[in-house]
Formats: structure tokens, C-alpha cells, sequence
């Protein structure tokens, strides 16, 4: 008999029931038959004891057959667990490793499961730290975008790595060409360049004011070197001060304009005060002429201080003015009457032309009344004798256009663009002779813009000059 291999059970005798249930139907069959026909068709009581009989050993043979039966089964059971315990026996060592690989795989799952648990918080860390990346990216790039200094970033040859708009802007350099451009062929700023070579030689900032001719800018630049991935760079930031250096020039001019303004009749004052207390007071004659000139300059000193006042005024309290309906022929002929005086003694001719109808503006009137003034003085300082002037006022389009033109001496065009700022003179000699003090123009431009208006001035040397201004013309009844 061959052995039964490993892990396998040894294979059983086969319990067939077909045997026992054919015996069964042999002796059941007749004596069912036997029952059925004569068990109580008869008082035979040997019959019925024979029939009786057959049933006794009908159920005598049934029961042994059941018991054979389960004494297989048992038998087939035995022979199972004598097997099983074979095989336990046999292969003990097999088991002792399968349960230490078992415990192994235990641990490794353990393991693994703890190692997962890391990834996954790893991950998740990662997730969160590559969110923050982005958003604080987004915010860099936002805040680069939306400075209004110039940023560039340049390499440690000059080519450009990064430039922001506001830089685009100020040195004109499209965006989409700027990378990898060199800075020097694009701003072309010598004065730029050293100050980025200083930057990576001196491995510190470096701030300084340069001009850019190009763009006729002023800037105020800072350079610092920078460490990048592919090696050095420089990060050059930029602010356009040329307003601001402007603005700082026209306060120094003003300032010595001041003081020298200031210091002319102050001068004369005291020149002449001097010479009265010198024995002066004596000569009637003469002390009479040097107290009108003290009069004189003093009179000078005060429009002056005025007019200063007066320019500080419109441009700190803009909202100090009174917007109300103006009478504009009244104003006209006011500003006329005043003046016709002054032209007479100068030998000149000041007209008016208004229109046939009323005609009113929305300003103020004290503003309004300065501005024709100050033109009309202006006009009749600069006409020789025989010349004429005009002030005209008519409706234009919903705004009111004042004009006043003369036949005077005329104004170069190079200067016509600076006519309007404080103390500015196109002929100083003239202009001090004439009693002005150089601000009248400031003052009518200021005027004018705090009334939403317009100015223009048309002139040619030689042949006169005409301002133009437009104020809005009021239509209410």
C-alpha cells in the first residue's frame, strides 16, 4: 500500500449504502406483502404470529444496519485523527516555522502599517507646506507686479532675469524680450551699470542717485547682490524721484526769488531812510523825493507779501472758495475802469468787447476778479507807449472765454511753457522796473485751476500775446 503523501489524509474505504438499502427492500418487501394480505383478514392466531414475527425481525435487521452504518462512519473518523496526528507529528518543525514566519509577518504588517501612517502625515505636510509655497508665491508675484519702484534682477554678465512692470515702464522694455537681454544694450545708463559692478565687487548695498539721459529721468537706486540657484545676481530696485527733484528745485528758486524780491526794496528803503537821517531832512526838496521812493518800495514790499498770501491761500484752502453766480459784464467793466487810469498815464489804449446779452459763470468772484486783473496789469506792464489792449469776454460752447490780447512786446516760445511758475521772468530787468513781482502769472494759473478751468497763452515775439481763459458758464435763470 503506498503512503499517503504530506499534509494529505490517507484515503478511506468508500460506505456504500446501496448494499444495505437493497437488503433491506428483500426483507421488507414480503413481509409487508405478507402484513397486507393476511395480518387481521383471519382468526388464525399462528398468522398473526408469523406476520408479527416477520415484523420483529424486519425491525431487527433495520437496526443492524444502522449500527453497521455509524460503525463506519467511526471507523472512517479514526483512521482521520490517527492521520492528522501523522502528519502533526511528522512535520512539527514545519509548524514551529510557519508560526515564527508567522509572527514575522505579524511584526513587518505592524511595521508597515506605522511606516504608512508617517507617509501619509508626510504627505499631508508636503501638501500643506507646497499650498503655502504657492500662496505666498502668488502674494511675492503680486506685491513684484504691483510696486511702483522699478525692480530688475540682472546676472553676474548684465543679462536680465526678471524685470516688473514699473520697471518695463520706466526703462521702456518690454517684458516678453527682457529676459535674457542685456540691461546695458536696453537702459544704456552708464552710471547704472557701475553702480550694479559696485555691487557684486563690494558684496554690500549700494545706493545712488543716477539720471537715465534716455528716459530724461532721475532715479534713486539701490543694488545688492543676491544669491541664485545658477550662481550670483543683483537685485537693483529703482524709484523715479524726477518730480520730487523738481520740485525741490522750484522751492530753492522760490526761496532765492524771496529773498531777493524781499531784500530789493528792503534796500532801497534803507538806502533812503539813511540818507534822510544824513543831514536829508535839511533839503525839503530832496527829503520829499526820498520819502515817496520809501513809499514807494514799501507799497512794492506789500503786493509782494500779498501776493505770496495770496498764493499760499489758493493752494492750501482750495475749498475756501465761494462757487456763486458771477455777473461777467459787471466784472468786465470793472476790471476796465481800474485800469484805464494806468494805461492813460502810459499812453495806451484799453478797450472791452462783451456780448449784447447777460452772460454769468460759476466761480468765485473775488478769484474771478484777480485773474482779469492780474492778466490786464500784465498786459499794459508789456506794451510801449501807442500800444493797445483788450479784454473781451464771450460764450463758447457752454464755458465762458475771456481774452485778453495786446500789441506788446511778445513772449519767446521757449519760455511760453514756463510763464506760470513762481518768480519766473522772461526779462528780470523789465519786469522789476514795471513794478511786478513775478508771481501775478502763478497766481492767475492756480486761480483758474481751482475753478475747474482753463488757460492758454498765444504769443509771438514782437506781435503781442493773447491769453485764453475758458471758465463754465452758469445757465441757470
Amino acid at each position: 500500500m503506498t503512503a499517503a503523501p504530506p499534509n494529505q489524509l490517507p484515503p478511506s474505504e468508500p460506505f456504500d449504502w446501496r448494499l444495505y438499502r437493497r437488503m433491506a427492500l428483500l426483507v421488507l418487501v414480503p413481509a409487508g406483502l405478507s402484513i397486507g394480505l393476511g395480518f387481521g383478514s383471519g382468526d388464525s392466531p399462528i398468522r398473526n404470529m408469523l406476520v408479527i414475527g416477520m415484523v420483529l425481525v424486519v425491525a431487527l435487521v433495520n437496526t443492524a444496519l444502522i449500527v453497521r452504518g455509524m460503525q463506519q462512519v467511526g471507523s472512517r473518523l479514526r483512521k482521520t485523527s490517527r492521520a492528522l496526528r501523522g502528519e502533526l507529528a511528522n512535520d512539527s518543525d514545519s509548524l514551529s516555522t510557519i508560526a515564527s514566519n508567522q509572527d514575522t509577518l505579524v511584526a513587518a504588517e505592524e511595521e508597515l502599517f506605522h511606516v504608512s501612517g508617517q507617509v501619509r502625515s508626510e504627505w499631508a505636510a508636503l501638501r500643506d507646506a507646497n499650498r503655502h509655497l504657492y500662496q505666498s508665491n502668488t502674494l511675492f508675484e503680486g506685491v513684484l507686479e504691483t510696486m511702483h519702484e522699478a525692480v530688475l534682477v540682472v546676472d553676474t554678465m548684465g543679462r536680465m532675469l526678471f524685470i516688473n512692470p514699473a520697471a518695463s515702464d520706466l526703462f521702456d522694455v518690454p517684458r516678453r524680450q527682457a529676459t535674457g537681454r542685456l540691461a546695458w544694450e536696453a537702459i544704456r545708463s552708464g552710471t547704472l551699470q557701475g553702480l550694479v559692478a559696485d555691487a557684486f565687487a563690494e558684496r554690500r548695498l549700494v545706493r545712488r542717485e543716477v539720471e537715465v539721459p534716455r528716459q530724461k529721468r532721475v532715479l534713486d537706486v539701490a543694488a545688492i547682490m543676491l544669491s541664485l540657484e545658477a550662481g550670483q545676481g543683483c537685485l537693483v530696485v529703482a524709484h523715479d524721484v524726477t518730480e520730487l527733484r523738481k520740485l525741490e528745485r522750484m522751492r530753492r528758486d522760490f526761496v532765492s526769488n524771496v529773498s531777493h524780491e524781499l531784500k530789493t526794496p528792503l534796500t532801497s528803503i534803507q538806502a533812503y531812510a539813511d540818507t534822510l537821517l544824513d543831514g536829508g531832512l535839511d533839503d525839503e526838496t530832496s527829503s520829499r523825493m526820498f520819502v515817496e521812493r520809501i513809499v514807494e518800495q514799501s507799497e512794492r514790499l506789500n503786493a509782494l507779501v500779498q501776493d505770496l498770501l495770496r498764493l499760499a491761500k489758493i493752494e492750501s484752502e482750495p475749498d475756501a472758495f465761494q462757487f456763486v453766480r458771477c455777473d461777467v459784464g459787471a466784472i468786465v467793466r470793472a476790471c476796465v475802469d481800474d485800469h484805464r487810469q494806468i494805461a492813460r498815464s502810459r499812453q495806451l489804449t484799453l478797450t472791452m468787447e462783451l456780448p449784447s446779452g447777460e452772460l454769468y459763470v460759476r466761480g468765485d468772484r473775488d478769484g474771478l476778479r484777480t485773474i482779469l486783473n492780474n492778466l490786464v496789469s500784465n498786459a499794459l506792464n508789456y506794451t510801449p507807449s501807442g500800444g493797445r489792449v483788450k479784454l473781451a469776454a464771450r460764450n463758447e460752447g457752454g464755458r465762458v472765454l475771456f481774452e485778453v490780447s495786446d500789441t506788446g512786446v511778445g513772449i519767446a516760445r521757449e519760455h511760453q511753457s514756463r510763464i506760470f511758475e513762481r518768480f519766473y521772468r522772461v526779462d528780470k530787468a523789465r519786469t522789476r522796473a514795471s513794478g511786478g513781482t513775478g508771481l501775478g502769472l502763478s497766481i492767475v494759473r492756480h486761480l483758474v485751476e481751482v475753478m475747474h478751468g482753463e488757460i492758454k497763452v498765444e504769443s509771438e515775439l514782437g506781435q503781442g500775446t493773447t491769453f485764453r481763459v475758458w471758465l463754465t458758464a452758469d445757465m441757470s435763470a
